[in-house]
């Protein structure tokens, strides 16, 4: 793969067990106080993995996947640890209900996989930033992932935060709206991962559609 690049460096696999993609979804319209903000999570289902080389980002490479049927939402653990206007825990119809909207809008029947494949890697240790080829509904656009990240030693595993926003529309996607759009939700999603990687000898197979 192209992640195994010539010269020394280590393979990192994302360990799914230590590993959380959680996606923020917010409210809007002029009605937005009669609905609810969001919390999906990729939650043990990510496969990826990260290259490191020995020295410098030159060669360094990540790749990640998800299937948006596997998605979990509105767990009440992180609804309650996120607080504010997080905080009411849904109904299990609600949370039918949402999640059968939300596949219904991210057309997942038909682009059922999000994958993020790094362009470029750029900066250095502690705060690198990857420049992110973004692969949902069909389309792919580049995006920037700050992230914190500090540099593993031995077998020691790789961690990394980062956190971005995306935009729906940038992937051709209409955010769901009722009653004429008075209650909507917000065209960005903020996209926050927690990362733990451990040293592997082979890629992992990224989900396919």
């Amino acid at each position: 793969m192209r992640l195994q690049q010539g010269g020394e460096g280590r393979l990192y696999a994302l360990d799914p067990a230590q590993t959380t993609l959680r996606i923020l979804v917010y409210r809007g319209g002029r009605l937005a106080s009669l609905g609810h903000n969001h919390v999906i999570a990729a939650e043990q289902h990510a496969v990826g993995q990260v290259y490191l080389p020995k020295d410098g980002f030159a060669t360094a490479g990540a790749e990640l996947g998800f299937r948006l049927d596997e998605l979990v939402l509105d767990s009440p653990a992180w609804r309650t640890a996120l607080g504010g206007d997080f905080a009411k825990i849904l109904s299990e119809a609600d949370i039918a209900g949402t999640r059968a909207n939300m596949l219904k809008a991210l057309d997942a029947a038909q682009y059922p996989v999000v994958q993020a494949v790094t362009r470029t890697v750029e900066g250095g240790w502690p705060r690198p930033v990857l420049k992110l080829d973004v692969t949902l509904h069909g389309k792919t656009r580049t995006l920037d992932l700050p992230v914190e990240a500090a540099k593993p030693e031995g077998d020691q595993p790789l961690k990394a935060r980062g956190r971005l926003v995306l935009r729906q529309t940038d992937f051709g996607i209409q955010p769901f709206t009722v009653l004429g759009g008075l209650l909507a939700i917000q065209d960005p999603l903020v996209v926050e991962l927690d990362l733990t990687a451990r040293p592997a000898t082979s890629c992992q197979a990224l989900p396919v559609g």
